[in-house]
């Protein structure tokens, strides 16, 4: 199963953004349809509120349907097989529900049913020994089969190599992402979130009670035991830092990013008020060509305001060049205009 979640994790590393996307252009496919005006612009803070809202819905969406198809994806455990519930049996209950089966399922009855009855022959094997039925429940069938096992503690030791193989490939996987740089939002917490879950198994290894946070979710899952209700726990642990390493990046803001974006804003304002002071010089150098025309000021003021507006909308030196070849006519017109003057 490891193997499975392991994919699906990779997987949901990319998944969830193309996702997002789909919903949100549906979405405003809809609201195009239904109420125009409220279509945010791509640029709008209406806009990055709906792209959060789509990334929240599809993980929330991706979580609810993982665990229902993690748990409908379960085989049936022995204690289904023989129509019995982990917690609501007898022993005579349980030899009355193997022979019934077994009778059923008979090759010399049914020979279609040969696979069914070797599973019924199994479950009861497991089930009528209480050592083995132990292990069954809390560490899974692999370590229920340990031919050459005869107490718990021999079950738990055969076991271990295999559950610690399993944790190491969440080890791994999540220095992977590291190594890559991906999943880097709540990394902490991931290996934080592993340990606490080796720690689980562990203790349902060697304790004769469940965990009771074990014991609540049997209440809503009565049919399974508590391996696999560890089993669930642990496909729900992975959607969860799926979900939060998607979502949270959505609505926190680094420190480091405020810093940035502060420093920027300062060094612009700085880079702004220098423009400023040097367009303001070039339009009052510009603006002497016409000293003692009554319009020196008047024109300066013009022109540094023109200056600001090409400097805003990205101009080029093709705009100086205009306004120069505009000032040098207008100087022309107003010379020519004026009347001359002759010695007396």
């Amino acid at each position: 199963m490891a193997g499975g979640e392991l994919t699906g994790m990779f997987a949901w590393m990319i998944l969830p953004r193309f996702a997002a996307s789909c919903v949100l252009t549906m979405f405003h496919w809809i609201l195009q349809r239904t109420a125009p005006r409220l279509v945010p612009h791509p640029d709008t803070k209406t806009y990055a509120r709906h792209q959060r809202y789509s990334y929240v819905f599809v993980i929330l969406f991706y979580l609810v349907y993982t665990l229902w198809d993690t748990e409908r994806n379960m085989a049936a455990n022995h204690y289904s097989i023989l129509g019995l519930t982990p917690n609501g049996f007898s022993q005579s209950e349980l030899r009355r529900n193997f022979r019934h089966m077994s009778l059923m399922l008979h090759p010399d009855k049914n020979p279609q049913g040969e696979k069914q009855f070797i599973a019924v022959q199994t479950a009861y094997k497991v089930l009528a020994d209480p050592v083995s039925r132990f292990v069954y429940d809390h560490a899974g069938l692999e370590a229920a089969l340990c031919q050459s096992c005869t107490t718990v503690g021999d079950y738990m030791l055969a076991s271990i190599p295999r559950r610690i193989g399993v944790y190491l490939m969440y080890i791994l996987a999540n220095v992977a992402l590291q190594v890559f740089r991906l999943g880097q939002f709540g990394t902490y917490w991931r290996y934080v979130a592993i340990c606490s879950f080796m720690a689980l198994e562990i203790a349902m290894m060697t304790n004769t009670t469940d965990p009771w946070f074990i014991q609540l979710v049997s209440l809503l899952a009565p049919h399974r035991t508590s391996h696999e209700i560890a089993q669930i726990l642990r496909q729900l642990m992975v959607c969860i830092f799926i979900g939060l390493n998607q979502i949270g990046p959505q609505f926190v803001v680094s420190t480091d990013q405020g810093a940035n974006t502060k420093t920027l804003a300062t060094t612009l304002a700085s880079l702004a008020e220098k423009t400023n002071v040097e367009i303001a010089a070039g339009a009052r150098r510009m603006g002497n060509m016409f000293a003692g025309t009554g319009l020196q000021r008047q024109l300066s003021e013009a022109l540094a305001h023109e200056m600001r507006l090409g400097v805003a909308m990205g101009t080029d030196r093709a705009f100086g060049k205009e306004m120069m070849a505009r000032m040098q006519a207008e100087h022309a017109s107003i010379t020519a205009s004026a009347p001359s003057h002759t010695k007396a």
